[in-house]
């Protein structure tokens, strides 16, 4: 039976001197508890491992400073047994530090029995193992990164040893190879039944330099499943020596077949790819983020006259017209910037000759799964040929529809000749019948002169209309006039003299200024009409007050010659007679001489050569004529 030592301070008998140097100097926490647990006896170690005295353990409870995950498995594994007088076994723990931190102990508790042998102390003897529970944890989670990495990577390991011919694989690549692990392998099985057939020579061959040369190797082959699926792998080779000699060979397998999939699906894409960018009859560039070409297809060099090898080393700017440089560009900023993904717009290029090249270029962002740009793909169609049918086209809408108007104005004419028929010559005509009749049954010498007298009246009233009408007529089916190079100075001078009387009789200033458009090509006589009918009118429908101001001036305008004249006199209300201006014995002032003919006559004839006249004018403030006299092609087609 075991002798209960005397109780000194700590419980412990004095006169076991020996027993406490061994205690009290020992590195590892012995301590004596009661068999509930409460700490009776502390050593000086207590305070290098946990920082605290061993007086401020004495009467504590271990369970208050033992982590709360792990007090069950000590109550059950160690304190529990040692309680009953059972054998039991070292146990980690955490252990509350005295700053907070929690140390990993590995405690033994053993039953201290008195002589009826029931258990009255427990000894327990820990020791700090926070290190090597700290490297356990690395190395289980090295281990298991490793194992993770492996089946993630799909890479396994293997050994041959040469010397027994024994070879091992890691379970990765029997997961790899679809084989049983517990079947094992062998070197032959390898070649003959998982190596591609047309790959085994090349791997006997690389296996073969690490055994006589001890050269490392990383090939790429096929390999057979255990269903017989193709699969791709790369496989690594290194010799492992033996003082000094090659025993055997290590290295590793990963199954690369999704890698060389996609790495198929890339190839061809970039095939068909590049297949599409030459072989296009559009023009393809693809250019990085500063507008710089990084490839031209042929097409695209063609359509400039250039070679691909020249346009590479050229900018946008100089192949770019001028009046385009802007053009598309905030369209391509947004696209960097990911504010869009494409664009559409046309824009001019030139030609390496120097003409002008009409093209329509599509751009589309290709962007890393980031989001990053990696290239803009513009495809470029020549649209030259469209933009001159469409200027043609647009040339032609326009003549047209001068031409309808022109249509619209002979119709208008053409009715109003019928109106000026049916009304100016129907009521002499009809005059005529009955003056006729009246002459036949005249019965005295008196009776027969007088009706002869209204016949000779009416007659020459129904003659002027037709001369009138005649003479429009000519105008207008005359495309026969001949035109010449004439000085204005020169006509208006001969047209000013027949005027000279009027001109000086009423105080009227004529001013000309023919300086801008001195000469035209044009018939004289025409000419030196609208002169006349234009001054005549201007005198005609002078203002009393102040003197008579009439001006003539011609001028170059849109390529166009340009006559305008502008007087001071009595104007016209165009609110009221705007649309009977130019109508034939149109009179707007009744207390002045006129037939209503000059201008008329005037319109008629510009109108002939193709030319158009407008007017401005207000009652008392005068009136000014517009003439466009060159305007003659504006109706050819």
């Amino acid at each position: 039976m075991e002798k209960r030592p005397a109780e000194g301070r700590n419980g412990f008998d004095r006169d076991s001197d020996l027993y406490k140097v061994l205690v009290e100097s020992s590195r590892e926490l012995i301590c004596l508890h009661d068999p509930e647990g409460i700490y009776l006896f502390v050593n000086p170690a207590i305070e290098t491992l946990t920082g605290f005295t061993p007086e401020e353990m004495i009467g504590k409870n271990p369970y208050d400073f033992i982590h709360p995950d792990d007090r069950e498995k000590i109550r059950r594994d160690s304190h529990d047994p040692a309680k009953a007088g059972k054998p039991t076994v070292a146990t980690q723990y955490r252990f509350l530090k005295k700053n907070g931190d929690y140390a990993w102990f590995q405690t033994l508790t053993q039953p201290v029995h008195n002589q009826e042998g029931k258990v009255i102390y427990l000894n327990t003897s820990s020791r700090d193992v926070t290190d090597q529970v700290q490297l356990t944890t690395n190395l289980q989670q090295e281990k298991k990164f490793s194992s993770l990495m492996g089946e993630l990577a799909k890479v396994g390991a293997w050994e041959s040893n040469i010397e027994t011919g024994e070879l091992y694989w890691s379970s990765e690549i029997y997961k790899i190879l679809e084989r049983d692990p517990s079947l094992g392998i062998n070197r032959e099985e390898v070649y003959n039944k998982y190596s591609y057939p047309e790959d085994r020579d090349r791997l006997r061959e690389q296996n073969l330099r690490v055994y006589q040369k001890g050269e490392t190797y990383s090939v790429e082959h096929r390999m057979l499943t255990e269903s017989g699926r193709l699969i791709w792998v790369r496989t690594q080779g290194k010799p492992a020596y033996s003082e000094g000699r090659i025993v055997g060979v290590y290295g590793a397998m990963q199954d690369i077949t999704l890698s060389k999939l996609v790495e198929e699906e890339i190839r061809l894409s970039e095939k068909k790819f590049s297949e599409a960018f030459h072989s296009s009859g559009n023009g393809i560039i693809l250019i990085d983020k500063n507008s710089h070409f990084l490839e031209i297809n042929q097409s695209f060099a063609k359509m400039l006259g250039y070679q691909a090898e020249e346009l590479l080393y050229k900018s946008f700017q100089e192949i770019t017209h001028p009046e385009d440089l802007e053009v598309g560009a905030d369209a391509f900023k947004k696209i960097i910037n990911g504010e869009k993904s494409s664009a559409q717009f046309a824009k001019r290029y030139l030609h390496k000759k120097g003409h002008i090249v009409w093209v329509f270029i599509t751009g589309v962002a290709v962007r890393k799964d980031s989001g990053e740009l990696m290239f803009i793909v513009s495809q470029i169609q020549d649209i030259s040929r469209k933009r001159i049918l469409e200027n043609i086209l647009r040339e032609k809408n326009t003549r047209l529809r001068s031409v309808g108007i022109n249509l619209k104005e002979r119709i208008s004419q053409l009715e109003e000749f019928n109106q000026i028929v049916s009304h100016n010559m129907r009521s002499p005509i009809g005059n005529i019948s009955t003056l006729v009749k009246f002459l036949e049954e005249a019965d005295t010498d008196e009776e027969k002169r007088e009706y002869m007298d209204y016949l000779k009246t009416t007659s020459d009233q129904l003659l002027t209309t037709l001369n009138e009408i005649v003479e429009v007529i000519k105008i207008r089916q005359s495309p026969k006039i001949i035109s010449e190079e004439i000085y204005f100075d020169s006509i208006f001078s001969r047209v000013k003299s027949m005027f000279l009387g009027q001109i000086l009789e009423y105080g009227a200033e004529v001013i000309t200024d023919f300086s801008e458009s001195p000469s035209i090509v044009y018939p004289p006589v025409y000419l030196e009409s609208i002169f006349l009918n234009l001054l005549s009118n201007s005198l005609k429908y002078r203002s009393e007050s102040p003197n008579p101001v009439i001006r003539f001036k011609t001028y170059w305008s849109n390529g166009n010659h340009v006559l305008e004249v502008q007087d001071n006199g009595l104007g016209i209300d165009l609110k009221k007679h705007g649309d009977q201006i130019f109508k034939l014995h149109k009179r707007f002032h009744r207390d002045t001489e006129g037939r209503g003919l000059g201008l008329f006559m005037t319109k008629n004839q510009i109108e002939s050569l193709g030319g158009e006249i407008q007017v401005e004018s207000s009652p008392g403030k005068g009136t000014k004529f517009t003439i466009h006299l060159s305007k003659a092609n504006e109706f050819t087609i």
